[in-house]
Formats: structure tokens, C-alpha cells, sequence
């Protein structure tokens, strides 16, 4: 691995200021949520005033590896004063927006019903009188419209990002989505976890903001398109491994409330599970829906669509996480990246498990470096074929 300059870039994308000689660095990307990134180093460079909260860091010139400052912290110690640099990766300036729904008024041919057809809300596709059940479209449109709407081209010109949406290509599976007065990073996270698909902001060699989505790579054992990638202590590509398991917080069936008040609002069971489930394996929940109601279309933005969005957020808890060997065979960003579909194999039981590179923390310390990787399972319901649990033929 080789040790990255740490870059000092001001939001119009002027170079300030290159920094080697830090003591040390860790900076996390994330392939459907928002990352963080410390580095720390002596307080006696030049360089010191350039590094201000709200300025980006990028290492070496790589823009998908960059972040923006949020905090300084000084110390003092018996080798003298450091100065911590913490912030966000570039994914949480949309943390800096919510999704605030469009203003509507009637037209004149609606005059008699001044009713919003969106009932409140910031839908994609949007409901409209001619169309009161839009058809799906694809995660990336999805993404890539809340993206526009709230950073790029909001109706609001002092919500406005300096950044460009790349061309949206349709890729991801096809749903609806609803938002109403929620963080934008939230509501992306949320969505790509739902469809299976990474988004990131990065910079360009300009300096300017991208927006764009990332489907990965699929480089499992059980595909033969791409270089399969081998994650295991016996094949010597990782040091260690942890496997978690949590249902602390796990629910498979919401009793989700629309339109109306007490007894008379609407309320309907909805699980993302293939049959209701029930006994032990059943816990319940209540989701409010706000005013929507049922629709009887598949297509609809519905009060059953919302509460199987919502009820995705309380999902088993399952994530590997893995500390690569710097001798592996399998090099980072040469053989597999962020959001790649990778095979993990345990000696425990001998068992495997397909899973997606969900993040990526390099660390570089004065005395060793190393990456560690989280893994999250793919989801179950795009239909794709995990080898959950199946051993490896040796």
C-alpha cells in the first residue's frame, strides 16, 4: 500500500495546500451511506491555516476518495501540539439538505379540487391528475432526481450545490419512492438499500461535484463473467474475520396506517417477507404512513408500498467485516472496489457467503497500515442467487 497525500482543496477546487507528513490517517467510504475520515499531524507545518472546516480533503488525486472538514481539535502532549482533522466523506453534504416537497397550487382546471395529488409529499415519480398511478423507474432515476431536486437544480435557488448529475443510464430496479421533510442522505441511503445499487458525490480534476450511482461488480466464485475474489484466512487474503449476526432491532410485519383518524383511518399488514409470517418468527410493529391511501394498482404509490419502505429499515442486522492481508493476491481497486459482489469463505463449518464490499476504512499509521472491509449481504428479494451458507468444493 502506498502512503497517500493528504490534498487541501477549497470548494471553488484551488489547491491549497499537500500534506505528507502526518502521523496518522483513516478515511472510510461507504457504498450507500455517508463516511468519515481523521487525520492527525504535528503543529508546525505551513500548511496549518489552509485546513479549515468546510474545505475538501482528497487523497492523492483521487476524487472518490475525498471528503470535506467538519472539525478541528488541538492537543498537547509530551511530544508536543497535534492538530485531529475529522469530517465526512463527500456523500454528506447531502446531509446539508432535506426533501422538502414542491409547492403545489391548482390550476385553473383544478379549482373545483384543491387537493395535491402527491398528498404532501416529494414522490418520483410524481403523481399528477393524468396520471394518478406513475409507473416505476429505475433506482438511478430515483437517486438521481432527489439528487437534482434538493443539491443540483432545486426550485429554491439558495438550496443550490455547485454539482452536476451524471446522465441517468436507468440502471436498478424499478419502484416508487416517498419523502416528506427528511435528511436527503437518509432518504438515499435508504433507497439504494432497497434496490441494491451504491451512490456517491465526488470531485472531478476541476474540482467540481459529481453526482452518480454505483452498481459494482459482481467477482463471486459462482459467476464466470468476471475475476472471481476469494476472501478467506486460508487463502491467505484476509487477517481476520467477524461475522455479526443482531435481531435486536429486527421487524418483518407493520400494521401501516394511511388515510383518516381513529377508528376510521386506514390501516393494512405489510411484510417484505415472501409468506405473512407467524409464531416466533412474526414481530410486529405499527408504521405511520401519513395520509396515503390503498390503491388497487401494483404501480401505485400506495399506503402498501410506503410500509414495505418503511418496515425496510428494520431489517436483521448481518454484516461481515474483515481485515484484508497486505500480501493478498487481491488488490484494492485492481481486483475488486466498493460495492462489488465478492465471496467470503469462513473456517468455521466451512461455509460461504456472497456478499457485497459495503465499506472500505484504509489506515495509515506510523508503524503499520491496513484496510478493513465491511460486508453486507445483498439483498433477497431482487431474486439474485446467494450461496448462503454453501460450502466452497475444494
Amino acid at each position: 500500500m502506498k502512503i497517500p497525500v493528504i490534498r487541501i482543496i477549497d470548494t471553488g477546487g484551488s489547491l491549497l495546500a499537500e500534506i505528507d507528513r502526518y502521523t496518522s490517517l483513516y478515511f472510510k467510504r461507504s457504498w450507500q451511506g455517508v463516511g468519515d475520515f481523521q487525520f492527525v499531524l504535528p503543529v508546525d507545518g505551513q500548511e496549518l491555516p489552509s485546513i479549515q472546516p468546510g474545505r475538501y480533503v482528497m487523497l492523492d488525486n483521487d476524487g472518490h476518495r475525498a471528503g470535506i472538514i467538519r472539525s478541528l481539535e488541538y492537543t498537547e502532549d509530551n511530544r508536543g501540539p497535534v492538530l485531529s482533522v475529522t469530517g465526512v466523506t463527500l456523500n454528506g453534504l447531502a446531509a446539508q439538505r432535506i426533501t422538502v416537497p414542491k409547492d403545489w397550487k391548482p390550476s385553473d382546471e383544478e379549482e373545483e379540487d384543491q387537493t395535491d395529488p402527491n398528498g404532501g409529499y416529494d414522490n418520483v415519480p410524481e403523481v399528477t391528475k393524468d396520471n394518478p398511478t406513475p409507473t416505476p423507474v429505475a433506482a438511478e432515476t430515483i437517486l438521481k432526481t432527489y439528487a437534482s431536486r434538493h443539491m443540483a437544480a432545486p426550485i429554491d435557488p439558495t438550496r443550490l450545490f455547485p454539482m452536476k448529475v451524471n446522465p441517468d443510464l436507468g440502471r436498478g430496479m424499478k419502484t416508487v419512492w416517498m419523502s416528506r421533510y427528511e435528511r436527503l442522505d437518509a432518504v438515499l441511503q435508504k433507497a439504494a438499500e432497497y434496490c441494491d445499487i451504491g451512490w456517491e458525490i465526488y470531485l472531478d480534476e476541476t474540482g467540481t461535484l459529481h453526482f452518480d450511482v454505483m452498481t459494482g461488480v459482481d467477482h463471486s466464485v459462482s459467476q464466470e463473467e468476471n475475476s472471481p475474489v476469494l476472501f478467506s484466512l486460508d487463502f491467505e487474503s484476509i487477517k481476520s474475520l467477524n461475522h455479526l449476526q443482531d435481531l435486536s432491532s429486527y421487524l418483518n410485519l407493520g400494521y401501516a396506517a394511511g388515510v383518516g383518524e381513529g377508528a376510521d383511518r386506514v390501516v393494512l399488514k405489510v411484510t417484505n417477507e415472501e409468506t405473512e409470517p407467524t409464531a416466533f418468527s412474526r414481530f410486529e410493529t405499527f408504521l405511520d404512513c401519513g395520509e396515503l391511501s390503498i390503491l388497487q394498482s401494483d404501480t401505485a404509490m400506495s399506503l402498501q408500498d410506503e410500509g414495505k419502505h418503511q418496515l425496510k429499515e428494520y431489517e436483521k442486522q448481518e454484516s461481515l467485516s474483515a481485515v484484508v492481508s497486505p500480501e493478498s493476491s487481491f488488490v484494492y481497486g485492481v481486483d475488486w472496489a466498493l460495492g462489488d459482489l465478492v465471496t467470503i469463505q469462513s473456517r468455521i463449518g466451512d461455509v460461504s457467503l456472497d456478499a457485497r464490499i459495503a465499506e472500505i476504512a484504509e489506515r495509515y499509521e506510523s508503524t503499520q497500515m491496513g484496510i478493513d472491509v465491511t460486508f453486507g449481504t445483498a439483498p433477497l428479494h431482487l431474486g439474485r442467487v446467494i450461496q448462503s451458507l454453501k460450502s466452497i468444493p475444494r
